[in-house]
């Protein structure tokens, strides 16, 4: 196995899910809910991206992009989704401001990975296109939490 891909295990999958641990003792429903969810849209937006030709991670395989990827639609970003859930939860006259954090901080955690490299973007895309690709992510999971709590689920 590459040693980019067995840093994106560790740091997109193995440290998220052991930072997840918090969140898994005290509120299970909400995790075991919003984080298949999170995984399906981070998965969607991210194949969309690279067949676009928008981003591309290393390591850099051919013809099959989006694996590069995958602890991170799997680990990072729904652990992150599940987290802003329990925020809102928490903090309910903060759900505008919790959504501006996590989206403001997913954007620097990505701009990080275009400085270190791991990250790279063609065909006009921007960092500025990234902070509305997780804007649309994290609204699309909030109107998902919103759908769970109008049918009493979470």
């Amino acid at each position: 196995m590459h040693y980019e891909m067995v840093i994106n295990l560790i740091c997109g999958f193995i440290i998220p899910w052991l930072a997840a641990i918090p969140i898994a003792v005290r509120k299970m429903k909400t995790l075991l809910l919003i984080s298949p969810i999170s995984a399906v849209v981070s998965l969607v937006i991210n194949s969309f991206g690279f067949q676009m030709m928008f981003w591309d991670f290393t390591p850099l395989i051919p013809n099959d992009e989006s694996v590069s990827a995958l602890p991170l639609d799997i680990g990072l970003y729904p652990v992150l989704a599940s987290y802003m859930i329990w925020s809102i939860q928490a903090h309910r006259n903060k759900t505008a401001f919790i959504l501006f954090l996590f989206v403001i901080f997913t954007t620097l955690l990505e701009y990080v990975g275009i400085l270190v490299g791991k990250v790279s973007y063609g065909n006009g895309w921007n960092v500025g296109y990234t902070c509305l690709s997780y804007i649309l992510a994290f609204s699309i999971v909030f109107v998902y939490f919103k759908l769970l709590e109008r049918n009493r689920v979470l």
